[in-house]
């Protein structure tokens, strides 16, 4: 994806993009930072909410951490996060993995409706931008569900057969550790799942969830200030780079390569140059990227130092 973004760049491409990320305000990054702390600080006491129907009443500070470890290790490994995020705050807190994996299910398929939603809202406001952008992006997604119909069939045979195996396996009474293993885990998924419709406060959530996605919003369009030429974006016009630019992060691991040219080929849409399109892309990745490297290793070691702490308080002994 990096290749891809960079190999046909001529020497004076090359010099214009380096001139524009020289001479970027880079000290608009830290309310970048800021905004995107917030919104994962949202996003821990969303998932705290979700925790509570389910008899888990976690400290804010130990999900932050756990949710800063995952993206860091997304950066890396696509979706791997999710799994290691959970593993932390499994182990540290001593909850069963397959609750905590039921509730980001169910955090991802809501991420999923805000992206469509946003989508939706940015398409009718910028619609004579990228109305063009947007059809090739919906005519390629098209495309590759009617060229792939037998792998469709065949997912929709598998899901089958897995839940008639599954009806089968509850009914089934025998003893047996492993199937009651199994048991015990799908009956934690489903915990997990179940946990959004059990949440006290619905309209908090709803809060939580918006204000999130507004912290994403503005940490972009901020981030735009960065460069002379992108200063003067509208806030509806980086909620069209928001929205593209997640595809990137959705198509690479933390959107190496992918995002900046998502970033690029929106801005050309508003009259932008290749160059200066693809110089605020890799900034605003930089930015992201940074930011997750740098908060992802220092929630690794607070929550070390919490796990440290923890284990001296319970191993002290008198005689």
């Amino acid at each position: 994806m990096i290749w891809w973004s960079l190999h046909d760049l001529s020497k004076a491409d090359w010099v214009d993009i380096k001139t524009a990320l020289l001479r970027a305000n880079y000290w608009l990054l830290l309310p970048v930072f800021a905004l995107l702390m917030l919104s994962h600080f949202l996003r821990s006491l969303r998932w705290r909410q979700m925790l509570q129907p389910i008899g888990y009443n976690l400290p804010v500070i130990d999900l932050l951490c756990g949710l800063l470890i995952g993206y860091f290790a997304n950066q890396f490994i696509p979706r791997a996060g999710e799994i290691i995020r959970c593993t932390v705050i499994a182990k540290k807190d001593k909850i069963p993995a397959e609750k905590l994996i039921g509730t980001i299910v169910v955090e991802r398929t809501i991420d999923l409706v805000c992206l469509f939603t946003l989508s939706v809202i940015t398409f009718y406001l910028e619609y004579d931008h990228i109305k063009t952008y947007a059809l090739d992006i919906v005519t390629a997604i098209g495309n590759s569900f009617s060229n792939n119909k037998l792998v469709l069939v065949v997912v929709l045979v598998v899901a089958v057969l897995a839940v008639v195996a599954l009806f089968r396996l509850f009914r089934n009474r025998n003893g047996n550790a492993k199937i009651d293993a199994v048991k015990r885990i799908i009956i934690g998924l489903k915990d997990g799942l179940l946990s959004v419709r059990k949440v006290q406060n619905k309209a908090l959530f709803i809060l939580y969830t918006i204000a999130i996605w507004l912290c994403y919003a503005l940490s972009t369009w901020i981030g735009c200030f960065a460069l002379e030429e992108t200063a003067g974006i509208t806030i509806s016009s980086s909620i069209a780079l928001l929205v593209f630019g997640t595809f990137g992060v959705i198509v690479s691991p933390g959107g190496l390569g992918a995002y900046p040219i998502a970033i690029q080929r929106t801005l050309l849409l508003y009259g932008l140059s290749s160059n200066i399109g693809l110089a605020a892309g890799w900034l605003l990745w930089l930015a992201q990227f940074t930011f997750t490297i740098f908060f992802g290793a220092l929630a690794y070691i607070t929550l070390s130092v919490r796990n440290k702490n923890n284990y001296e308080k319970y191993s002290v002994y008198t005689k």
